[in-house]
C-alpha cells in the first residue's frame, strides 16, 4: 500500500483550490454539495468537511446561511504558511499514526481526576482509551484516554476512521466549535495499568500532554490525556515574525 505524505482532507483541499485558481469554480459560484463530493472522492463527509474547512481558513470560500458554500477568493490569504496559528497544529500528530479505541466507559470525576480535567467533582464523563501508533512501527508512540461529555459518547464509534483530531470528530457529529484549547505538558512515569499496552516497565520516563477543549457554549468538552514513553514523541515548532 502506498503510503500518504499528507493527510487524504489535504489531498482533497489542492485539487479543489486548483480548480477554483484554474477558473473551474469561479469566484461567485456555488461549491458542489457535501454529497456530490463524497460521491466524487470516495471519501467520508469528515474528510470532505475538513478540506473545505482548510479552503474556508484559506479565504476562499464564505458560507451563507440558506444557500450554501461559496467560491469567496482565487488566492490564500498571506497567513497561510503561519501553520501554527492553526488549532490542527497544536502538537499534531502525523497523517500516518492511528488512535486505537480499546475501551469507552461512563467516569465519574474523582477529587484527582477533576484536577486534571478542570472539571468539578462529581461531574460524568465519557472516557475513551486507547494507542495511538504510527503505521509500520512495532511500539505505540502513547497511550491516550480522550474524555468527552456524555452526550457525544457517539464519538467513539468514529475515532480512527480517518485521519483528524478527535475534536474534529465532535465537530462534525455534533455541530460543536472549539473556542479555545489549553494545553500542559509536563514530565511523569508511565503508570503500571498502560505500562504493558505501550511495551514499556512501570515508571518509565514519560512526556503527558494534557488539551482541554472549549466550546461554543463556554464549556470544556474534551480533554485528552496522552502519555508518551520517552524517545517515543517529539514536538518542534517553527516561528516566524511578520
Amino acid at each position: 500500500m502506498t503510503q500518504r505524505s499528507q493527510p487524504l482532507y489535504q489531498e482533497i483541499a489542492d485539487e479543489l483550490l486548483d480548480e477554483i485558481r484554474s477558473g473551474k469554480l469561479p469566484v461567485g459560484t456555488m461549491m458542489p454539495t457535501e454529497m456530490e463530493l463524497c460521491e466524487r472522492f470516495g471519501v467520508s463527509r469528515h474528510t470532505i468537511r475538513e478540506a473545505i474547512r482548510q479552503l474556508g481558513e484559506l479565504g476562499l470560500l464564505t458560507r451563507q446561511a440558506g444557500l450554501g458554500t461559496i467560491v469567496k477568493a482565487t488566492e490564500a490569504r498571506g497567513t497561510y504558511p503561519q501553520s501554527n496559528e492553526s488549532l490542527d497544529a497544536l502538537l499534531r500528530y502525523p497523517p500516518e499514526t492511528a488512535l486505537e479505541v480499546r475501551s469507552s466507559e461512563p467516569v465519574t470525576a474523582t477529587l484527582e481526576l477533576a484536577k486534571t480535567l478542570g472539571s468539578k467533582v462529581g461531574t460524568e464523563w465519557i472516557k475513551i482509551s486507547g494507542v495511538r501508533s504510527v503505521q509500520g512501527q512495532d511500539k505505540p508512540i502513547c497511550w491516550t484516554d480522550v474524555y468527552v461529555i456524555p452526550e457525544y459518547a457517539r464519538v467513539a464509534e468514529e475515532i480512527g476512521k480517518e485521519p483528524v483530531p478527535v475534536y474534529r470528530v465532535v465537530e462534525s457529529l455534533f455541530g460543536e466549535q472549539v473556542t479555545e484549547v489549553k494545553l500542559d505538558l509536563f514530565a511523569d512515569g508511565v503508570p503500571e495499568s498502560m505500562a504493558e499496552a505501550v511495551q514499556v516497565a512501570a515508571g518509565t520516563p514519560a512526556l503527558v500532554v494534557v488539551r482541554r477543549y472549549t466550546g461554543h457554549k463556554k464549556r470544556v468538552f474534551e480533554v485528552s490525556v496522552s502519555v508518551h514513553p520517552q524517545d517515543r514523541f517529539t514536538y518542534s515548532a517553527e516561528l516566524r515574525r511578520d
